[in-house]
């Protein structure tokens, strides 16, 4: 489950992320730093796409263990 401080994070890491970008902008020739900002924004894609798997593995998990949790009552209850 994303929390607070997780939305604290992605936050502040896209605002590092705008000002990294910023300052290659400022220091590198056009060709280049665009070539750079694409990979910045890349990784950035990287790891939402990986706090995304993260947390539909856990909802997968929360449901299994519910699933399970309700054929034991029921193995119990009918048995």
């Amino acid at each position: 489950m994303i929390t607070i401080q997780d939305l604290y994070n992605i936050a502040g890491n896209k605002i590092a992320s705008e000002a990294q970008k910023a300052i290659i902008r400022n220091n590198f020739p056009q060709h280049i730093a665009e070539q750079m900002c694409n990979a910045i924004d890349g990784q950035e894609r990287v790891e939402h796409f990986q706090r995304l798997l993260r947390e539909y593995n856990e909802w997968m998990q929360n449901q299994q263990r519910q699933q399970e949790a309700v054929q034991r009552f029921l193995r119990e209850y009918y048995h």
